[in-house]
């Protein structure tokens, strides 16, 4: 009974997050392409960053075909409307699991295992707006910081 629960928590949080990313396309007037749509439920699907040519090679195991410059653009489509977090330490792509965010994000990567918390600056007590200021820099809108960490697990 435990295990069902938490594939029905699981399948609930997926629904809620293609939702959710379908709404900010619809929001943004954008076209939801059968591919589009098609990498949103890889990336649902994979708790943990993957990259572009993982994501490739799904698409092929299903019978369909899509050349890689193809799966970067989808990749880059949710990425510009911010669905997508492009992990630059590791390079490759999560859903993010707040859109609507409005603090700077920052994705903690585990070194160890490659599990990612997503958090932003407010909850981890940082003020980067002040700060920087005193560097006499101001921040980038929707930047995402990547922390490379060891989690609790790994520790």
């Amino acid at each position: 009974m435990i295990c069902y629960k938490k594939f029905m928590d699981s399948n609930k949080k997926h629904t809620e997050k293609k939702d959710k990313a379908i709404l900010i396309c619809m929001e943004k007037q954008e076209t939801l392409t059968p591919n589009r749509l098609l990498i949103l439920n890889i990336l649902l699907e994979n708790e943990k960053p993957i990259s572009a040519y993982d994501i490739n090679e799904i698409i092929k195991k299903r019978g369909k075909s899509l050349n890689i410059s193809s799966v970067y653009r989808v990749i880059e489509f949710w990425v510009k409307l911010n669905v997508i977090h492009k992990i630059s330490y590791l390079n490759k792509y999560m859903l993010c699991d707040n859109t609507d965010e409005k603090h700077t994000h920052i994705t903690n990567i585990c070194t160890s295992c490659m599990s990612v918390i997503e958090t932003c600056n407010e909850s981890m007590g940082l003020d980067l707006i002040k700060s920087s200021k005193k560097l006499g820099v101001v921040l980038s809108p929707d930047i995402n910081i990547e922390i490379p960490i060891i989690c609790q697990n790994c520790q």
